[in-house]
């Protein structure tokens, strides 16, 4: 009977936190990268949950973490908009600009 080993038998432990091979490529190339999501607002939460293609994950901030390139090309994606004061006259609400920004961001490294 096979058994199952875990991400730090299958992979070098180059990576705080390591995901089971099995996993990554399942509906994924295989290809995996670092990332490191950046402290979040307060009320925000620590452990953000994602998910795509039925792969899902929690990602804890200011941490490394290696997960499908696919998954981290999603996380980087996600962008929400936000209505931003203008900088020469910030008092006059008229003149306010709807913004896009990134919803976590993050470090990369592939």
């Amino acid at each position: 009977m096979a058994t199952r080993k875990s991400a730090v038998e299958t992979q070098p432990n180059d990576s705080t936190t390591n995901i089971d091979v099995a996993v990554q490529q399942h509906g994924f190339s295989g290809r995996t990268c670092e990332v490191k999501l950046f402290k979040g607002e307060s009320g925000e939460p620590v452990e953000p949950f994602f998910g795509l293609n039925s792969y899902q994950i929690k990602l804890q901030r200011e941490k490394w973490v290696r997960i499908p390139v696919e998954m981290a090309d999603h996380i980087e994606s996600l962008m929400y908009t936000v209505s931003e004061p203008d900088q020469d006259d910030p008092d006059n609400l008229e003149k306010m600009q709807w913004v896009e920004k990134q919803r976590f961001p993050l470090q990369r490294k592939d």
